[in-house]
């Protein structure tokens, strides 16, 4: 039955037979492709224990071959077998080394080569190809296909065929995660090991569409279209080497100076399509740059723990990086004090980790007792914030085996004086016994420094706990608080 049933399918669209008018067959044809293709979807979907047999029998069919090995590997993969993924996968590939050897050829045309030296120059390429793919690659070295708009479509199509493999036939294997199911994971049969290994392959032999990539001048597409797949080479290439680096920064350079010129043109994106273009750019930029900066080795098939170049970095990125994540940043960037620092800041953004101490990255600074008193000093202007983050410091600091006056002194008046004790209703120990040396006995001292300009919020949040009690003690005007950024 199942034979018999296949054998009814549709083998595709009608061809036009050059007696229809040619705008009256395009608009019937594009709506019996859609009809089509969607009907191959029902139908793998439905018969999953029969895609092999579906595939050999399309093997006799090419329009139906690409199709059902298209909706394979791009619409369905987590139903497919996981020896049969694979082979789909591979064959997939395949197509593009294609794209490759036709890509380079045009681009020999365009360049001043006649398609005969064009030939030659690539005859051991021709060669080792199957005759398929050579009769394929002769269809483009005619003479008719020479013309210039031919000419621009061939020397891109490597790299478009990266584009579509990225947000479409590849999407779901280079980001599992979007396989989803009324929100939830979907289940495949394939490993994870396997998924992560073919994103891996792909990103391997798709890495020379980043060294044939060219800038657009012309195109009106350029803006986001090569980020997508940029970011899925640099997250799966098993190793981010120099050169690839560069070429990736040459991507990212052009899309910016293509954001640039269209905001100069129009001072503001056009309509709400263009905004959103702008801002899914934006978006990708910031996140392929770390991968650029910072190329750690990929996790199985994932290189997701890139923050970026440490010059850059501030603590607020480091606050929100999970534990795991920033320990092995900080190992890579070894000796970077300045990096310390700032991991040091983001405790305040972010005071609880499981086993991640205060003090274990205070060990990798060169000089761990200085620098403390060196951001405590200019923490308006190393922290700045709110409330929150200047009473997260004082805390940390007061909860350390040691905090030696020079470093009491340093911290924020009010949010040190309202660090609480053992009980919530308690000054904490080590701010009392430091106020209460520093006062005296002296009444008028203990009431100047009661109306001193300490503040919650504000500008008077940041006066220093011992340029205060010093005002006090000694009777003379309020200092001004430290200045900020």
């Amino acid at each position: 039955m199942f034979v018999a049933a296949i054998d009814c399918l549709p083998l595709g669209p009608d061809k036009l037979d050059g007696e229809e008018d040619v705008d009256a067959w395009m608009e019937r044809h594009r709506a019996a492709s859609d009809a089509w293709e969607s009907m191959w979807d029902g139908v793998l979907r439905v018969q999953t224990e029969h895609h092999r047999r579906l595939l050999e029998w399309s093997a006799t069919h090419p329009a139906a071959d690409r199709v059902v090995r298209e909706h394979l590997l791009g619409s369905i993969p987590w139903h497919v077998e996981p020896a049969l993924l694979e082979e789909v996968a591979a064959h997939n590939l395949e197509s593009f080394e294609r794209a490759v050897l036709v890509t380079r050829i045009s681009r020999s045309c365009r360049d001043g080569l006649t398609p005969t030296q064009a030939r030659e120059r690539y005859a051991d390429a021709l060669a080792a190809a199957s005759q398929d793919e050579r009769d394929y690659v002769e269809r483009f070295l005619d003479e008719e296909m020479q013309s210039e708009s031919i000419q621009t479509v061939l020397c891109r199509l490597a790299v478009d065929w990266v584009e579509r493999a990225g947000s479409q036939t590849w999407r779901f294997l280079l980001n599992p995660g979007e396989a989803r199911r009324y929100g939830r994971p979907r289940e495949w049969l394939a490993s994870q090991e396997l998924v992560a290994a073919l994103a891996t392959r792909f990103a391997t032999i798709c890495l020379s569409a980043l060294n044939l990539w060219e800038p657009e001048p012309a195109s009106r597409y350029r803006v986001v279209r090569d980020l997508g797949w940029l970011h899925a080479l640099l997250v799966h290439l098993p190793e981010v080497t120099e050169e690839t680096r560069q070429r990736a920064r040459l991507v990212v350079e052009d899309t910016r100076r293509s954001l640039a010129t269209r905001s100069s043109a129009y001072g503001y994106p056009s309509n709400h399509s263009a905004w959103e273009e702008n801002q899914r750019a934006e978006k990708l930029m910031a996140t392929i740059m770390p991968l650029v900066t910072d190329p750690v080795p990929a996790l199985p098939g994932r290189r997701t723990a890139s923050l970026g170049d440490p010059q850059s970095i501030r603590f607020r990125q480091l606050a929100d990086a999970d534990e795991a994540v920033l320990v092995a940043y900080l190992d890579r960037h070894t000796g970077n004090d300045a990096l310390v620092e700032e991991a040091l800041l983001s405790f305040a953004a972010r005071s609880y980790r499981k086993s991640l101490a205060f003090d274990d990255v205070l060990a990798r600074h060169s000089a761990p007792q200085q620098t403390l008193l060196d951001l405590t000093l200019h923490l308006r202007r190393r922290l700045g914030g709110g409330p929150e983050l200047r009473g997260s410091w004082a805390e940390i600091m007061l909860a350390r085996l040691e905090c030696p006056p020079e470093l009491l002194r340093l911290l924020p008046a009010w949010s040190a004086v309202k660090a609480r004790g053992p009980r919530y209703d308690t000054t904490h120990p080590a701010v009392a016994a430091y106020v209460s040396e520093v006062l005296g006995d002296s009444d008028a001292a203990w009431q100047r420094f009661a109306a001193s300009p300490m503040s919650h919020a504000g500008p008077g949040a940041w006066h220093r706990l011992g340029d205060l009690l010093g005002a006090a003690v000694d009777g003379v005007a309020w200092p001004a608080p430290p200045p900020g950024r």
